[in-house]
């Protein structure tokens, strides 16, 4: 079976910000405009569209996919470019082949 990885999105700031590289909030518009930061969310992105299930991700080293622990639990997230603080928050779904997008974190600090 070859899946393709539905992705779905229950914040539409981080839709706008994700399809249109625009946004209201004033996080995801700041970030809008880092050029490097937009570079690696659309290639990590297409990352997500072109698995076929979730396992994949671990393969791709440099995305540092995990499922989230503690007060995450239920999350996983992948990492926003190699040096990026940032993290894509989602919630697996159906066996892994769909994808809600929850937030973009700063889960590294400043680094």
């Amino acid at each position: 079976d070859n899946y393709m990885i539905n992705i779905s999105y229950n914040n539409k700031e981080l839709e706008d910000l994700i399809l249109r590289g625009q946004s209201t909030d004033k996080l995801y518009k700041k970030l809008s405009r880092n050029k490097r930061f937009m570079f690696d969310l659309n290639k990590v992105m297409g990352i997500l569209h072109s698995v076929s299930k979730i396992s994949e991700l671990y393969d791709l080293k440099s995305l540092h996919y995990e499922p989230l622990k503690y007060n995450l639990s239920g999350f996983s997230s992948v990492r926003i470019g190699y040096t990026s603080k940032y993290r894509l928050m989602f919630i697996e779904q159906e066996g892994g082949i769909s994808i809600e997008l929850i937030n973009i974190s700063e889960h590294y600090g400043d680094k």
